[in-house]
């Protein structure tokens, strides 16, 4: 049997009823839906300007907005997030490639035609006009050719780009770019939003926003240096909001960022009223104060420190070391004088050690008479605080009260009476040389001081039986109506003694002690006998 050839037509194709013919025809209708996909697919969000004659994008504008383009143009202007406005997506799109995007969207009555290639050199865009309309035509340059991107590429690409805008709409911090004329075109959301409260309207922006920081574009051309610390001025009374910015090149376009700043600007002024307020205290003390930092260098001084060591305040201000500062006290003369210059570094160390552990304490003696106290205290970070107080007065003063103290020594050592102090509260503070031969004791057998109940113990012990101790003990805790009385006792060697007690100010009691001749006594006990 002969089979019968057969063919239909399915629009362009032929369809044979062989076997062979039905599986090429499935092959085609496979191959030709791939293509159709690849080619929808090759049209990106933010997409690069038209690579080739088939990639063509066409726009046009008349009164200020867009009012056509062709399907590739239209799908790019609808992926353009931000503005709102047809005639600002297009704007913000041709500003990420070309440069004066301004004018390209001027109305026709301001501005002509134009031609211009893109910054990378790789697009270029005719701008015509025809009385109110201008048109835009987008195209790859002559001569460069575009890759094919296969679908998965396409895919993969597209979830990466929907990452990124998701991490960069959540990212708390300021992030935009701006192209090489300084003008905006791409923010995020932090970016929007710190514009919406700094401008005071919630309403939807027009593109090109404004610039929150124009102090960073006239460093623009400094990038990928350090940090700068702006301030964006508030409306009204409120308060400046402060950032830390950086700038990054990223091509020819600029990258920058700006990170909250305002709880670092708060801790720095408030250390810096702190250090105003500790300086306005220093400089009031009459301590100098010289603080060394961990490496030894002066970092901090007061006024009192140039009047009490008379070192220069350039010098000081050069931030001297630790060693340098006490050489150079020596050399003033402000430091006691040592013996030989390895005493004099062994001195050095040894202060700079103590210091440290903050046990330094010591006294200078200075030549012109003047008294140092100086002490080393050891400060957090491993600085080290040298305090240096003039005690000149009261050294002075208490030179003059020892001499007043010996003086008055002298002059009691040189009555003939026993004479014993005591104190208020009972202590013996004075006696002289009479009483020590009188009592038998000896003033330098016990630093301890003696109280009332063991002097008059002492005396009842050198004497005969006799209620005047006792007596004398109730007189000396008496707080008033205190009058001064005599007696007279006897000593275990038969010795009559005068006995005075005299009440002074403030609670003090005097007990003088007088040697009587015998002879009085024995006429008195004889009268009484008769």
């Amino acid at each position: 049997m002969t089979k019968n050839r057969q063919s239909y037509v399915w629009g362009t194709h032929t369809v044979l009823n062989e076997p062979n013919s039905l599986l090429m025809f499935l092959i085609g209708i496979g191959v030709s839906s791939l293509l159709a996909v690849a080619a929808l697919a090759r049209i990106r969000v933010n997409a690069r300007p038209a690579r080739d004659a088939d990639e063509t994008l066409i726009f046009l504008v008349r009164d200020k907005d867009v009012v056509d383009a062709s399907f590739d143009g239209r799908r790019i202007l609808d992926a353009v997030s931000g503005p709102t406005t047809g005639i600002e997506k297009l704007r913000l799109y041709l500003s990420r490639h070309f440069d004066d995007a301004e004018k390209l969207v001027l109305p026709a009555t301001e501005f002509g035609d134009l031609a211009q290639v893109s910054r990378d050199g790789q697009s270029q865009i005719h701008r015509k006009t025809a009385a109110d309309t201008v048109r835009l035509k987008l195209s790859f340059v002559n001569g460069v050719k575009s890759n094919a991107d296969d679908l998965h590429s396409i895919r993969a690409m597209e979830n990466e780009l929907e990452t990124l805008r998701a991490n960069t709409s959540a990212a708390p911090f300021l992030l935009w770019r701006q192209n090489p004329s300084g003008e905006i075109t791409w923010v995020n959301r932090a970016y929007l939003d710190t514009v919406r409260s700094f401008s005071g309207s919630g309403a939807d922006l027009v593109w090109p926003l404004p610039i929150l920081f124009p102090s960073l574009q006239a460093t623009a051309g400094n990038v990928d240096g350090e940090a700068q610390r702006i301030a964006v001025h508030g409306r009204g009374d409120s308060e400046d909001a402060w950032y830390d910015c950086h700038i990054t090149r990223i091509g020819q376009d600029i990258l920058c960022t700006a990170i909250p700043a305002d709880e670092a600007v708060r801790s720095e002024n408030r250390r810096r009223e702190f250090t105003q307020t500790l300086t306005k205290t220093f400089a009031e003390l009459a301590i100098g104060l010289a603080i060394f930092d961990r490496s030894r260098r002066l970092v901090l001084f007061n006024p009192a420190l140039l009047d009490l060591t008379n070192l220069p305040t350039d010098f000081l201000t050069s931030r001297p070391s630790m060693v340098s500062f006490l050489d150079r006290l020596r050399e003033n003369r402000v430091m006691p004088e040592p013996r030989d210059y390895r005493t004099w570094r062994a001195a050095i160390a040894d202060l700079e050690a103590a210091s440290t552990d903050g046990t330094y304490s010591e006294t200078w003696s200075l030549p012109d008479g003047q008294t140092y106290h100086v002490t080393g205290r050891p400060h957090p970070d491993g600085a080290v605080a040298l305090l240096f107080e003039d005690i000149s007065a009261e050294m002075s003063l208490t030179r003059r009260f020892r001499d007043s103290l010996e003086q008055s020594q002298t002059v009691i050592d040189a009555v003939s009476e026993a004479v014993a102090v005591f104190s208020p509260t009972g202590q013996l503070v004075m006696t002289n040389a009479a009483y020590h031969n009188l009592w038998q004791t000896d003033p330098n057998a016990s630093l301890e001081p003696i109280d009332l109940t063991e002097a008059t113990r002492h005396w009842h012990m050198l004497s005969t039986p006799t209620p005047v101790w006792g007596d004398f003990r109730e007189f000396a805790q008496m707080a008033q109506d205190r009058e001064e009385w005599t007696a007279s006792i006897i000593l275990q060697d038969g010795r009559p003694v005068h006995c005075r007690f005299i009440p002074q100010k403030a609670g003090v009691s005097l007990a003088l002690f007088q040697i009587q001749s015998a002879q009085p006594v024995i006429e008195q006990d004889l009268r009484q006998t008769a």
